[in-house]
């Protein structure tokens, strides 16, 4: 049985349905990441497990039991918001440890658990500060001790991250992770950036106008998207989606990629998916990640179906560890990314690699995969 089950759930405000019949399951000790761009109702999601909003139909239930009628306080989840949320007033012990002392915890087993907690978080030389005195990364593990020393059954956390800047968010995602395999804790986690929900999650609900679009591990949800939004959303740079013509010679089936004033490109297919036979002679979305299109010499040595095809360089982006450089097939930019000491200039024609197993399809009229 899973630890956390969240079945048919929707929400409505007035007339409008946020949440549209979600369907998820955690195991214990998992980590949830709901993921999605502004507005899609992962807020809202985490707000009704919390039980900060009323849900209007289904059930939300831990460890087989349903809380949906349970007062917050009376659910056993403790939750970390964006804002942290700390009392100016108070040190950093005193916001831990308020919470215990509201309950009568007596002070010895107070003072037990916030040493547990800064040894785990690394704030012991912080426990009598102010809030004002912390930098934005300290006020944060603060909010996520208070969390902690409640040892709950499951933790929320809303965007914590949102109002970090870029090295800083990285050292607190590694945090986070290292605090999940140290605790074993059951966490669901909101963001809408989805590198975090790809180095955080052991399952991912890619959220879309209030529907789950896909609920997987990061490996599904990254390799084997379901369809169109989960192709683009998830992965940077994103997948290369190019508007493509399936052809055939026997029972042979292509690729065909148009090109500006140049011959099309025409790739053999020889694993692809049943369903893509329906297809032939007819217009798809060919769908290609940039670590999948590279060159030659630094194309997968254990790749299945490598094609190789002649590609005009339009822009070349060095990056460090990659070179990211840019063509032009089906009328669109298409990305392809790399070894960083790749010989490569813009305006020249060069031999790209295209891992074809790799490879997905998409059907234009629907946007869902073809299977």
């Amino acid at each position: 049985m899973a630890f956390l089950e969240i079945d048919g759930l929707k929400k409505r405000f007035g007339n409008v349905e946020i949440l549209k019949g979600i369907n998820v399951e955690l195991e214990k000790g998992g980590f949830l990441v709901l993921v999605g761009p502004s507005g899609c109702g992962k807020s809202t999601l985490l707000n009704t497990i919390a039980g900060l909003e009323n849900i209007t139909e289904g059930e939300i239930r831990v460890e087989g039991r349903a809380i949906n009628d349970l007062h917050p306080s009376k659910r056993d989840i403790a939750m970390v918001f964006q804002s942290y949320a700390l009392y100016p007033n108070m040190t950093v012990a005193g916001n831990i440890a308020f919470g215990m002392e509201m309950r009568g915890v007596p002070a010895a087993e107070r003072q037990a658990a916030i040493d547990k907690v800064a040894k785990i978080l690394q704030i012991g030389h912080l426990l009598q500060r102010k809030p004002s005195q912390l930098s934005g990364g300290q006020r944060q593990r603060v909010a996520m001790g208070r969390a902690l020393v409640r040892d709950p059954k499951l933790f929320l956390f809303d965007e914590p991250l949102s109002n970090l800047d870029a090295k800083l968010r990285v050292d607190m995602r590694i945090e986070i992770k290292r605090l999940h395999a140290t605790t074993g804790t059951t966490i669901v986690y909101v963001t809408h950036d989805q590198i975090e929900a790809m180095t955080l999650a052991t399952k991912i609900a890619v959220m879309r106008d209030g529907e789950v679009q896909q609920f997987g591990t990061p490996a599904e949800v990254y390799n084997n998207p379901t369809n169109v939004f989960v192709a683009d959303f998830m992965g940077s740079p994103a997948m290369n989606l190019i508007p493509a013509k399936i052809g055939a010679n026997g029972s042979e089936l292509s690729v065909v990629l148009d090109r500006e004033a140049r011959q099309p490109i025409t790739l053999s297919l020889t694993g692809a998916p049943a369903g893509l036979a329906a297809f032939k002679d007819k217009q798809v979305i060919f769908g290609v990640r940039p670590e999948a299109l590279t060159d030659p010499e630094g194309a997968e040595r254990n790749g299945s179906e490598i094609a190789t095809a002649d590609c005009h360089i339009e822009v070349v982006e060095p990056a460090g560890s990659d070179t990211f450089a840019v063509t032009n097939l089906g009328g669109k930019g298409v990305v392809a990314r790399l070894r960083a000491d790749a010989r490569i200039q813009p305006g020249t024609s060069t031999p790209l690699a295209f891992n074809l197993s790799k490879a997905v399809f998409f059907d234009p009229a629907t946007e869902k995969r073809i299977l």
